[in-house]
């Protein structure tokens, strides 16, 4: 058994945090500076990992490889599979046409461009993210709202926040289950907590989508519905994920949000249809009328996946499925390979390596059973959506190869002890941790761009140091996954798919100068928030 250093560096903690942190710094260096592409960012720093794992911390070369065998097996089964199943369903409703109609269904309701953006933006965004990630929901969002008549840079910074905040949930719970397979923070009160957490983020980005289009006087014509739209977002995603199933909080909160600005469309009007400058005058609706049969049955595939995911993860289905056909296996040549010391540890002990994933119940399998069961009413021939499927996995294959080099790069990190050496010298954070904890979710956030590979980069980190500061390990863990969220708007790959899918290549270094501050401002006054849960409102956090 091989036992874990940390502080391989002339014994001294700080300076071997400062290059266990090398691997993370030049994937930010790598995006941010020099502009690389995400996964090859992604691949130099899982090299650099692998490198220091073995020459300076001492790990095994087979067991290092080992460990990144087993990280892109997690990335694979679930993550991959989760992702390209999704995409595939909204390429489905794509090339059937649907999703054309769900995009008209929702922009047709209204000519004012405060509610379009609370709408398409805060709502179908939202609900586009609880679907699909890597970026995907920021370039759809960013295009349809420009199509829309949205100028570039506002169709841009709509989307970029609207997509940001439930990257929390994530495609299916992802984002959350990553963080608990990492970390070992128990599923179902990480989830619980990050529901009332969340609160703060859902609530408050919906008044700032509005204010980024029609500022502080186009706000206050609309506020009630803003206030009503935040609240129904922030109010279902904590019910669903305190007392249903967090896998489906997102989406749900998502389709309150749209129903709930759709009702308030029906019953209320602002007292003038705010347009940009530039567009016609409109005094009455004008909006194209849709067939109520029509949008119903393009809406029908979307309810389904909701509905299914319901039922397999939020009830006894569950626990009939899950034993069926899933993998459930020591990982050769690494568990009990490994041995954790003090303080990371109360004892010294084997770091286990368990691969288990329940292959029927996994969102990608919901998913996928979803579009196969919706090709009869969308009209896609079997062989249609097979090739509609390898497509997919061509289309994706860049992120695919990312996912799969962060989360080795994580697994990495983890088990040759270059994150939990980082986590033991922040432990000195002290009374600030809910702070520290924003701060590392900021950083995984803005270099990865997503909520998923932050979790997977940060998530036995913060554990650490949350036990280390005794901090409940959900309260740590959530806190690293909601803090940091909305740092995904200002990630250079989050930039450039949003000018891309505006046609406004070129342009993010001003769309980062003007999306920035409200990533800043929010993430702040979350880190208040959480400092408050902390010291104030004990009660409202798990203890397991």
């Amino acid at each position: 058994m091989w036992v874990q250093n940390y502080a391989p560096i002339f014994g001294s903690v700080p300076l071997s945090a400062l290059v266990a942190i090398v691997p993370i710094a030049l994937m930010f260096v790598l995006l941010g500076v020099y502009r690389r592409p995400a996964h090859i960012a992604a691949s130099a720093g899982f090299a650099t990992a692998l490198v220091l794992a073995v020459l300076v911390w001492g790990m095994p070369v087979r067991i290092a490889i080992a460990a990144s065998l087993m990280g892109a097996a997690v990335a694979l089964l679930p993550l991959v599979w989760t992702l390209v199943a999704a995409v595939w369903f909204i390429n489905l409703l794509t090339y059937s046409g649907h999703f054309d109609v769900v995009k008209r269904s929702l922009a047709a309701l209204t000519p004012d461009r405060r509610l379009q953006a609370l709408l398409v933006g805060y709502g179908f965004i939202g609900l586009l993210e609880g679907l699909v990630a890597m970026g995907s929901p920021a370039a759809i969002g960013a295009a349809m709202l420009a199509g829309f008549g949205f100028p570039a840079v506002t169709a841009s910074l709509v989307a970029l926040v609207s997509f940001s905040h439930p990257g929390i949930w994530g495609p299916m719970g992802i984002p959350v289950t990553v963080l608990s397979d990492v970390s070992g923070i128990e599923l179902e009160s990480l989830g619980a907590m990050i529901g009332r957490q969340d609160l703060w983020l859902t609530f408050f980005c919906a008044p700032v989508v509005v204010w980024l289009v029609a500022g502080w006087k186009g706000l206050r014509g609309v506020w009630p519905l803003a206030v009503a739209a935040g609240t129904a977002f922030a109010a279902v995603s904590f019910l669903t994920s305190n007392y249903l199933t967090m896998y489906v909080a997102g989406s749900a909160g998502a389709l309150a949000a749209i129903a709930t600005t759709v009702a308030g469309i029906g019953v209320w009007r602002p007292d003038r249809t705010w347009r940009f400058a530039g567009d016609a005058e409109v005094t009455e609706d004008t909006s194209e009328r849709l067939p109520r049969a029509e949008i119903l049955r393009a809406w029908a595939p979307v309810v389904l996946l909701i509905v299914l995911l319901g039922l397999v993860s939020g009830t006894t289905v569950r626990d009939l499925l899950a034993p069926v056909g899933a993998p459930n296996f020591e990982w050769p040549g690494l568990h009990g390979a490994v041995e954790r010391l003090p303080p990371i540890v109360p004892q010294p002990g084997p770091y286990p390596a368990i691969y288990a994933q329940p292959l029927l119940v996994l969102p990608g399998t919901v998913v996928l059973l979803s579009g196969l069961l919706s090709l009869p009413l969308i009209g896609v021939p079997v062989r249609r959506a097979a090739g509609i499927y390898v497509r997919t996995v061509c289309q994706l294959w860049v992120a695919i190869r990312t996912t799969v080099a962060v989360i080795a790069l994580g697994y990495v990190m983890n088990y040759a002890g270059l994150s939990l050496t980082v986590g033991i010298a922040l432990a000195v954070a002290g009374a600030l941790f809910p702070v520290v904890a924003v701060l590392v979710g900021m950083i995984g956030n803005g270099v990865t761009g997503t909520n998923t590979a932050s979790n997977a980069l940060f998530g036995n980190l913060i554990a650490v140091v949350g036990e280390q500061t005794s901090a409940p390990p959900a309260f740590a863990g959530s806190t690293l996954a909601v803090g940091g969220s909305m740092a995904k708007a200002v990630a250079p790959q989050s930039l450039a798919l949003a000018t891309g899918a505006t046609g406004t290549a070129g342009s993010e270094g001003q769309l980062l100068r003007r999306v920035s501050g409200v990533v800043l401002l929010l993430c702040a006054s979350f880190a208040a928030f959480a400092m408050a849960q902390y010291y104030f409102f004990p009660w409202m956090i798990p203890t397991s």
